[in-house]
């Protein structure tokens, strides 16, 4: 069934700002507020499985995601540096391999524990900074009507060997 949309279709008003970011915040659809939006914790799907909101919409469409964990990590650690500093200003005599530890520790789990919340906030910020297009609207509608994200589609009718290049067919086929 073809979708024929106009540009009223593409006018129906966004979630405000503040409902975007938090979206993102909390690892849910920032146009939607669908909350199955990861296969495992890192994985984000193609698409939106409520709304059909693409996530990677360009090439390298992610690098803002390594600059918002970047970003966050950095700036934990820098309070952390002013907090050790006072606190090694009242205790001259203290040593600095809690500190660094501490500092180590945060500096690798933070991100692990970031990133999904990191992937989805730059998805609320770039549909901010570049609201969707008519096309992308369609194409999220169709999606939606379908009934099957394009990451997932519909069931395999192969008995589950879609994709198995190497298996031989059956000899009764």
């Amino acid at each position: 069934m073809p979708i024929h949309l106009t540009a009223d279709d593409a006018r129906e008003p966004p979630p405000d700002w503040k409902r975007m970011l938090w979206r993102g915040f909390t690892r849910r659809c920032p146009r939607c507020g669908e909350r199955r939006v990861f296969r495992t914790w890192w994985s984000i799907k193609e698409r939106c499985p409520r709304c059909g909101m693409a996530f990677i919409r360009e090439e390298g469409y992610f690098t803002g995601v390594y600059l918002l964990n970047l970003a966050l990590v950095l700036a934990v650690l820098f309070v952390m540096a002013i907090a050790f500093a006072i606190w090694l200003s009242e205790n001259p005599g203290a040593s600095l391999v809690p500190a660094l530890l501490v500092g180590a520790l945060v500096a690798v789990v933070l991100p692990v524990v970031g990133y999904p919340f990191a992937r989805t906030t730059w998805a609320a910020l770039d549909l901010l900074m570049t609201p969707m297009e008519l096309d992308e609207i369609a194409e999220a509608a169709a999606i939606e009507v379908d009934g099957f994200p394009a990451d997932d589609g519909p069931p395999a009718d192969d008995g589950g060997l879609a994709g198995d290049d190497d298996v031989e067919p059956d000899a009764d086929d």
